[in-house]
């Protein structure tokens, strides 16, 4: 059995949830105590405090990418990553869009802009057992705010980064014109990585008016979720 140590609201773990899923491979669930998780109180899983992390036998494996590799390896049905080299090439560079520019997207959006916060607040609280609302609110602010100004795009004007959001849009519907999966003929990790990153997103109102303009994008997340179910 797979134990899966997870953050509930992160986007990585949504990742790795509908890997487990799509191929039908059973799995437990811990939800990681983020302050305890910060006091070092899973050194034994992840020594670094990231998560998510699976445990499969003796073998724990970290970073989202890293364990959807290591799942096609050790349970090879319906596998995430395409067969043919060029598909598996693009499949990467799509996926590492997600996680390394998307999430940051979200990260702003979602965490550490008041008006979308107040939207997941509920959600992030319950990692947080004992810390008072207004308190946790002020923490997330403090801290994502900090940490996507030092990335950089916690910089920029609100406008250019709702221009930003709305462009990255407007290119997933493109790829997606014409076709039912962002990378060949079926669903790839290309794919989960991007949608759990769009359905973070989807908590600010500024992700859901670009959905909004787009023509494919609502359909295909119909697919994946058919397919590989959060």
């Amino acid at each position: 059995m797979i134990t899966l140590y997870q953050f509930a609201t992160s986007p990585f773990t949504e990742k790795v949830r509908r890997a487990l899923n799509y191929k039908a491979i059973p799995f437990e669930v811990h939800e990681v105590d983020r302050a305890r998780a910060s006091a070092g109180g899973y050194a034994d899983v992840s020594a670094s405090g990231k998560f998510p992390a699976i445990r499969h036998g003796d073998r724990v494996i970290l970073d989202s990418t890293d364990i959807l590799e290591y799942l096609d390896e050790a349970f090879p049905n319906r596998p995430l990553a395409p067969r043919d080299p060029r598909d598996r090439a693009l499949a990467h560079v799509i996926e590492d869009w997600a996680d390394e520019s998307l999430y940051f997207y979200e990260m702003t959006l979602r965490l550490s802009w008041g008006h979308n916060l107040d939207a997941a607040l509920d959600e992030f609280s319950e990692g947080f057992p004992g810390v008072p609302r207004d308190r946790l609110r002020q923490m997330i602010l403090d801290g994502v705010g900090a940490l996507t100004r030092a990335q950089g795009l916690g910089r920029k004007p609100v406008a250019a980064v709702v221009h930003d959001v709305e462009r990255h849009f407007q290119a997933l519907d493109a790829l997606l014109a014409g076709r039912d999966w962002l990378v060949g003929d079926a669903l790839t990790s290309a794919d989960i990585a991007v949608i759990g990153q769009v359905n973070s997103l989807l908590y600010a109102e500024e992700g859901r008016t670009a959905l909004g303009r787009t023509h494919h994008v609502a359909g295909w997340i119909e697919r994946v979720d058919a397919q590989a179910p959060a």
